[in-house]
């Protein structure tokens, strides 16, 4: 049955490159900072390790076990946990988007189909090939990945597919915090529908992280704007508002797809 209520968390951090042992307790200090009972608990991308490119394949077979205490932090808390960490398959490494269950169980996996080439990922990371539509609490929900939000077809075809919430993990740096900003709002309008989205913050290597993780409204409205410190931020969304946002305006309806070819 789907729930007319959700509270999700978002888990900003600052991540030290390559150090996943540091980051994880990180995670786990700033969630034990809050005493909200929630629903979703949603990490920054590669929260683990960050971009540390040359050490991947130390990274991917840490994997393992940051999923096993991502299980511990979903049970105790009885809440669905998600973010990405270096995947290995077949000596392919994936940015890989991870969900698990209230019980600890992984429920998705999916592969960032939009490698950023400014960052040289896709000298690195092999793209995912499909997108990632599950049911949390009877709600469907849509995983993206920071560079994904740019691509409009994405977050469309999980909407045409049925979504009513986009979870976002990011790694987006200060410099272009403005396209962030606009280009979530605009995902969340254009779809009807809900966004959250988790970014890292502090000093990396070549950039600077402001944080700015936000949850949007399908109205497009700010439901949560994170200040810009480290923290575990929680906002409670109404799902009744995605039906009255398309029932008072039909894009859905309204739909030409075959003018759009």
């Amino acid at each position: 049955m789907q729930r007319t209520s959700l509270t999700i968390t978002l888990v900003q951090m600052n991540v030290a490159l390559g150090k996943p042992e540091i980051n994880l307790a990180r995670c786990q200090q700033l969630l034990n900072s809050s005493s909200t009972e929630t629903d979703i608990i949603l990490l920054p991308e590669l929260w683990s390790s960050g971009y540390d490119y040359e050490n991947f394949s130390r990274l991917a077979a840490t994997t393992p076990a940051m999923l096993e205490k991502m299980a511990q932090i979903a049970t105790t808390r009885n809440a669905y946990i998600g973010g990405t960490l270096v995947e290995t398959d077949q000596g392919n490494f994936y940015n890989t988007f991870f969900l698990l269950n209230p019980r600890g169980e992984q429920i998705a996996a999916y592969r960032k189909i939009h490698l950023f080439s400014l960052m040289d990922e896709e000298k690195h990371f092999h793209p995912g090939r499909k997108p990632c539509l599950i049911k949390i609490r009877g709600l469907a929900v849509g995983l993206m990945t920071c560079y994904d939000i740019r691509f409009p077809e994405l977050s469309r075809n999980l909407a045409l597919k049925g979504a009513k919430l986009l979870l976002v993990c990011a790694q987006w740096p200060q410099p272009r915090i403005a396209h962030w900003n606009a280009l979530l709002k605009a995902r969340a309008i254009e779809n009807q529908l809900y966004v959250a989205a988790c970014n890292r913050i502090g000093r990396g290597v070549e950039n600077y992280y402001s944080g700015n993780s936000a949850i949007y409204d399908p109205w497009g409205t700010t439901t949560l704007r994170t200040p810009r410190r480290q923290g575990a931020f929680s906002a409670t969304i109404d799902t009744a508002e995605i039906e009255q946002t398309r029932t008072t305006i039909t894009c859905f309806k309204d739909r030409r797809p075959e003018s759009y070819k």
